[in-house]
């Protein structure tokens, strides 16, 4: 399994666990049910929904923050694919489950078409233009885990971290305002990192795909960024 890569430890350190995806070969694809002898099968397709949404009352009073420790260098272009190291650290007391193996495809029930849940932290990068605006067009990676599969869940107790390597991929926002603020001088000058932990159902029938995605109610903060150049190609 390539999650044998991630080493997790207890050490006086109060770091629990890093891992290195540039090192390790992932795998997400998700097997289908065999198609039934129909003649008239729909196209293959998926549905993703995501549930941001955090009722005051649901919050658990949990928090994760995450700290961009380092990136490869300090210059790039638009479609640059950095290598970056991030910690994410656990800040309240309540101890958190957190999903630690980049093996999505491990966790699929015997019988693809049975309905299966699992945990998922995503992490993205952020690249911003000063305080005056910021879009997650940095690319980032994503860890999965269930409880009732061995070594692809981690416990975060207060002050313990773990350290994620991984690479993105820069890109420039789309957004109208933000090209007029980056045509205006305030152009990209610093990277940071946000996780988000989500529990997610996902079921597969012979043609297509339903996931749902519900985040954690957490507290989500940011530490430090990093400086960076980040310019667009000569045409």
């Amino acid at each position: 399994m390539a999650v044998a890569a991630a080493v997790i430890t207890n050490c006086q350190a109060q770091e629990v666990g890093f891992i290195d995806l540039t090192k390790v070969t992932t795998r997400t694809d998700l097997r289908h049910p065999h198609p039934t002898p129909k003649a008239n099968e729909t196209p293959k397709g998926g549905i993703e929904q995501d549930d941001n949404r955090c009722p005051t009352s649901a919050s658990s009073g949990g928090e994760l923050r995450t700290t961009l420790v380092s990136l490869d260098r300090t210059y790039y272009q638009v479609g640059d694919e950095p290598t970056f190291e991030v910690m994410v650290e656990n800040v309240a007391p309540a101890p958190l489950r957190l999903p630690f193996s980049p093996d999505l495809a491990n966790l699929q029930p015997e019988d693809p078409g049975k309905e299966f849940a699992y945990s998922e932290l995503r992490l993205v990068l952020w690249i911003a233009g000063g305080k005056e605006w910021s879009a997650n067009t940095g690319g980032g990676v994503a860890l999965y885990g269930a409880d009732d599969h061995a070594h692809t869940m981690l416990t975060l107790n207060q002050g313990e971290w773990v350290r994620i390597i991984g690479k993105g991929e820069f890109a420039l926002p789309t957004d109208g305002p933000i090209i007029e603020l980056t045509h205006s001088g305030h152009a990209v000058d610093r990277v940071y990192a946000q996780v988000s932990l989500y529990r997610v159902g996902t079921v597969l029938t012979p043609t297509a795909a339903a996931t749902v995605r519900r985040k954690a109610c957490l507290r989500y903060t940011e530490g430090q960024g990093v400086p960076i150049v980040l310019t667009a190609p000569q045409q």
